[in-house]
């Protein structure tokens, strides 16, 4: 362990989510030669959530560390974090830091910018749903307490559950605070068609929209749906109308009623060309004369 956290003060908890290699055993003799305190369970595989609360449930710590098997802590990570935590105020549910992504480069693995700087404010549900404000789940600690309080990540969730339960998190009232220096202190793996939501588009789209209505129904009940926050949702769904335009015409249909509902004469927000047609026949057939022009220009699927 490279941390320059005081390792007598570390626990290190592995979950082996159904792996069908060596993996367990060569943590298990890695670990065994580290000195840190650890544990390591096995279980068949049943998705990311159902692993973390597995190793939530184990650990013994106040603030959890999750990470993924081929993320990479900065050495100075969990101890500039930490160094916070004393004189945080118990409403504090997330301590997090910048992060930055890592790409394959002619067979090494090499950090990409930008450097990604979330910040949530004073909005927290608008700023964790914003993509470009992504808060990477391994760049955080997560009070235990507060964990607990929500029920843990939702196991029915393969595919941004990680968002979920940030959203859940200051639903309930968890506060978030940011610490550390410009330089990120968690580096995350982006894998070509590799992870689960390059692989299923649709279960991604599907899992972004649950988000957003999640938060909708929040800012409803509250009666805290301003104007300008519905504008916001309404974008987010028309992202999710965007996908669905070529999938399923019937969720596509519901997606641009539910735009329509929340600002009227809705316009997309781009691209211009998009956004000019919508002006003049509306989203929903602008939609539709840009699907038809791609399949023109672009010409029939191949083997169609």
């Amino acid at each position: 362990c490279r941390q320059t956290y005081d390792h007598a003060r570390l626990e290190v908890i592995l979950v082996d989510d159904g792996s069908t290699d060596e993996t367990a055993a060569v943590a298990a003799h890695v670990l065994g030669q580290s000195g840190l305190a650890h544990q390591i369970t096995r279980l068949p595989n049943g998705g990311p959530s159902r692993a973390r609360n597995a190793g939530a449930a184990i650990a013994r710590g106040t603030w959890l560390q999750f990470l993924d098997a081929d993320d990479l802590l900065a050495t100075t990570k969990i101890a500039t974090q930490a160094r916070a935590t004393p004189d945080l105020d118990e409403r504090v549910a997330v301590v997090y830091s910048n992060w930055q992504r890592l790409a394959r480069v002619a067979g090494r693995w090499q950090a990409t910018p930008p450097v990604v700087n979330p910040r949530i404010g004073d909005d927290p549900l608008r700023d964790i749903l914003q993509t470009d404000n992504f808060l990477q789940v391994g760049s955080a600690l997560i009070r235990r307490s507060w964990l607990e309080r929500v029920g843990g990540f939702d196991e029915r969730h393969w595919l941004i559950e990680d968002v979920d339960l940030l959203l859940r998190l200051a639903i309930r009232g968890g506060q978030f605070h940011k610490t550390g220096t410009a330089e990120p202190l968690l580096f995350y793996r982006q894998h070509d068609g590799a992870s689960l939501s390059r692989r299923d588009q649709r279960a991604f789209t599907e899992g972004c929209l649950r988000n957003v209505r999640m938060v909708e129904a929040h800012w409803r009940a509250g009666g805290e749906l301003s104007a300008d926050r519905a504008a916001f949702l309404a974008e987010a769904y028309f992202q999710g109308a965007r996908y669905f335009a070529t999938v399923d015409e019937g969720i596509f249909e519901e997606l641009v009623r539910t735009c329509e509902a929340l600002v009227a004469r809705f316009l997309p927000p781009g691209p211009a060309h998009l956004r000019f047609v919508s002006r003049l026949v509306g989203y929903r057939r602008a939609e539709r004369i840009a699907i038809r022009y791609r399949r023109l220009r672009h010409g029939p699927p191949r083997g169609a």
